[in-house]
């Protein structure tokens, strides 16, 4: 674990065995813990075995918050409880059933991912219907002393992503929304699509209402703290997206297979880390980077043919459905 703040810590949570690829948080208030995104099933073990060796008790963790409900961000949430049995779990309003029936999530993810990936992943496990707390946009979770995390609503990547805002030392914990950036890739942006209700659209303007948020630490899930003005991350993470949009749909002007437009956004992102292949680690070049780049091309393909222009319509009358809020 790092420190990040006096309240706030960065877990590597080690997903695939491999160093800085998923980041989970750990903020602890004066009466409440919370930890944020605890990543794939399989990290559960990594996550448990830091916060005790850096004497956080799991039993004692309060709140599970989650940006959104995809397994590399939630698939943990199970394991956690078992060992968290009082924890709440908090996820926007409409990814609720998601994480009350695990199920649907690895059914997804079984669908995107290859099998050797999958099978990486973990055993995802259900979440007590008792213990998820619905939350939307400008709810806050009070854990003491001055400690507060706000949430924003952030869709785009997927319609029920969130961000967390803790206000004490202006850090915002970004969820997939803006731009993934790996250390080992020297921090090259990455826009994060998401098959199949991936809205450019939407991502561009939550990306754009962020920027009134002013944070002074940026905390991504992949991966860790980044350095720089809040503003300036916020730009590069626009422009990135609209950069991307503009390589794709020149792609297919091209009439290019869909694998080669995975290889070149590939060599694209190789070549502006200024790192050589064979420098990289090679889990990361070979495998994880070409399987995320697959994943965010289905999601920016589902926006641009508008494969699920159905699930859209749905989602959008769920936003504006009234609220059941559970405590």
């Amino acid at each position: 674990m790092r420190a990040i703040t006096p309240n706030i810590y960065e877990i590597d949570t080690e997903a695939f065995g491999q160093d800085k690829i998923v980041a989970s948080y750990i903020i602890k208030g004066r009466d409440k813990t919370a930890i944020i995104d605890p990543g794939f099933p399989s990290s559960a073990p990594v996550i448990r075995n830091k916060l005790k060796a850096n004497g956080f008790d799991p039993a004692n963790i309060d709140y599970v918050l989650l940006t959104h409900f995809h397994l590399d961000h939630s698939g943990g949430t199970g394991a956690i409880l078992k060992d968290s049995p009082k924890a709440k779990v908090a996820i926007h309003k409409r990814a609720a059933f998601y994480v009350r029936n695990f199920g649907k999530i690895v059914g997804g993810a079984r669908m995107v991912f290859r099998p050797e990936i999958v099978k990486k992943f973990g055993e995802a496990r259900d979440v007590p219907h008792e213990s998820v707390v619905s939350v939307i946009d400008g709810d806050s979770i009070d854990l003491g002393g001055g400690i507060r995390v706000r949430v924003l609503h952030t869709p785009g990547h997927c319609p029920d992503e969130v961000s967390y805002f803790e206000e004490a030392s202006r850090s915002v914990f970004t969820g997939d929304v803006a731009c993934l950036q790996y250390p080992h890739l020297n921090y090259v942006p990455i826009p994060a699509g998401s098959p199949p209700i991936f809205d450019l659209a939407e991502q561009l303007s939550s990306l754009t209402a962020l920027k009134s948020i002013k944070a002074e630490k940026i905390l991504l899930p992949h991966y860790g703290e980044v350095g720089g003005c809040w503003d300036d991350f916020i730009d590069s993470s626009v422009a990135t997206v609209e950069n991307t949009k503009k390589k794709i749909t020149g792609m297919f002007k091209e009439n290019i297979e869909f694998q080669q437009m995975v290889e070149r956004l590939r060599a694209d992102i190789i070549r502006a880390s200024g790192r050589k292949e064979e420098e990289l680690p090679a889990f990361l070049s070979t495998i994880y980077l070409r399987e995320m780049l697959k994943t965010g091309l289905m999601g920016f393909f589902a926006y641009l043919l508008e494969y699920a222009p159905y699930p859209r319509a749905f989602l959008q009358e769920m936003c504006t459905a009234p609220v059941t809020r559970n405590a």
